[in-house]
C-alpha cells in the first residue's frame, strides 16, 4: 500500500513538473535559435555588472526581445549597444538622460542614412 501511495505521489509531482520542464526547454530553445542573452549573459559579455544593465533598461536604454517568466531576453544586437552606454557613461561622463538623447540622435541619423542610399538607389534607375 505503501508503494502505491509514493507511485501515485511521483505521478503527481511528474504532472506538475511536465510544464515547468516544457517551458524551461522552450526558454533554452528561444536562447539558442535566436542568440538571445540573460541579464547574466549580457552584462558578463560586456563586462558589467547585472544591477547596471537592469538600471539600463529600466531607464529605457536597452530594450528585452521578450520577457519570460525567468526574466527578460536580449538579442546579440544589445551588446553592442550596452558597450556604446558603458563607454558614454565611463569614458564621456554623460549621465542616462544625456546617453538617451545621444543614441536616439544616433538612431534617426542611422534612420536618414538609409533613407537616402534608398532615394539615390531610386534616382539611378531613373537616370
Amino acid at each position: 500500500m505503501h508503494s502505491s501511495k509514493t507511485n501515485h505521489l511521483a505521478g503527481q509531482i511528474s504532472e506538475v513538473r511536465r510544464p515547468m520542464v516544457e517551458k524551461t526547454q522552450s526558454i533554452i530553445f528561444l536562447r539558442r535559435a535566436y542568440s538571445l542573452f540573460s541579464v547574466q549573459d549580457l552584462a558578463r559579455a560586456a563586462s558589467l555588472h547585472p544591477r547596471h544593465l537592469e538600471k539600463f533598461v529600466g531607464f529605457g536604454l536597452i530594450e528585452p526581445a521578450v520577457r519570460t517568466r525567468s526574466g527578460p531576453l536580449f538579442p546579440r544586437s544589445s551588446l553592442e549597444r550596452l558597450r556604446r552606454i558603458d563607454r558614454l557613461r565611463r569614458d564621456l561622463g554623460i549621465n542616462l538622460a544625456g546617453i538617451a538623447a545621444v543614441l536616439d540622435m544616433r538612431d534617426r541619423i542611422e534612420g536618414l542614412q538609409k533613407e537616402v542610399e534608398r532615394l539615390r538607389g531610386r534616382l539611378r534607375l531613373v537616370e
